[in-house]
């Protein structure tokens, strides 16, 4: 058990846990993304002329962490959520929240569902700010 309470590997039994897949969707200049919704987000950012870094690594809480976006002229994170219908997914997103708020730093968490236009919704947060 975990100390959450959900089931987890017996103490001392090690699990292979595949790796990550690289980012394969080309987008923007030699750049590669791992979703649609962040192809979309890049070649928004380029239209836009903003400048933005592609899963900058950030340590949190002795945690390695790769957020989707920064902002860097913002300074702002930017996460995309796709899969809010799986209840570990959205657990894991109220935990980045929750941890990028402890930290004092500015992150805007964008729930896409594929309806609409996730450039109009990245359009919303960079004229009302991250507040």
């Amino acid at each position: 058990m975990k100390k959450d309470g959900r089931p987890g590997p017996s103490a001392g039994v090690r699990y292979h846990r595949p790796k990550i897949k690289p980012p394969q969707l080309p987008a923007g200049n030699r750049l590669r993304v791992r979703s649609r919704y962040e192809k979309e987000c890049v070649e928004y950012f380029e239209e836009m002329g903003i400048a933005y870094k592609y899963e900058p690594l950030i340590i949190l809480a002795g945690r390695q962490y790769r957020p989707d976006f920064y902002l860097p002229d913002h300074d702002l994170f930017i996460e995309i959520c796709g899969y809010n219908h799986m209840p570990f997914y959205a657990d894991r997103v109220e935990q980045k929240r929750q941890l990028y708020a402890c930290h004092g730093m500015k992150a805007v968490f964008i729930v896409h569902s594929g309806r609409g236009s996730i450039k109009d919704k990245l359009r919303g947060v960079l004229e009302r700010g991250a507040d």
